[in-house]
């Protein structure tokens, strides 16, 4: 017996407000097609709102990461000098330090 294809697909829609934002998660749809799905997310999702770009995506085409799967996000070094809680009182003394030495004028150009 084979496999019959699903009259429908559940595709999720991003919406684009304007063109300076991102596409968002705004829901999903059932339909037939990618065409179908558009129409659908336009009269579900935009009937109040505005927008200037519409994404429907297959459910099963999205790809993502398993919850469990915390190795995934794991470091693979010490990276804290890349995030805020890197910096201490004392890193931001001995920058305000370092920058105001490279920045001393008289001393390195005016002469006397």
């Amino acid at each position: 017996m084979s496999e019959e294809k699903p009259l429908f697909n559940v595709y999720e829609v991003f919406v684009q407000k304007d063109h300076g934002s991102p596409h968002v998660w705004v829901g999903s749809v059932d339909a037939g097609s990618p065409d179908d799905a558009l129409l659908m997310a336009r009269e579900n999702f935009l009937r109040r709102e505005t927008a200037v770009s519409i994404w429907v995506v297959r459910q099963q085409d999205v790809h993502r990461t398993d919850y469990e799967d915390r190795d995934f996000f794991a470091r693979e070094s010490d990276k804290q000098y890349r995030m805020l809680s890197g910096y201490n009182k004392s890193n931001a003394e001995k920058w305000r330090k370092y920058k105001k030495s490279l920045l001393d004028l008289e001393k390195d150009f005016v002469k006397d």
